[in-house]
């Protein structure tokens, strides 16, 4: 099913939302979990919000 909305979505120029390989995911997540240092993190990092002036 997501195959279809998402080739729907694309024919239709449909908002384009980034996305995250799951391995990826789960790597950071148990590096999160592991060291402690940090409660969150945008993925992908191109997301990440800029300060603002």
């Amino acid at each position: 099913m997501s195959a279809a909305a998402q080739a729907a979505f694309e024919s239709a120029d449909g908002p384009q939302f980034p996305v995250a390989d799951p391995d990826d995911l789960a790597e950071l997540y148990w590096d999160m979990y592991t060291k402690r240092d940090r409660v969150e993190q945008f993925s992908p990092e191109s997301l990440t919000p800029r300060p603002s002036a």
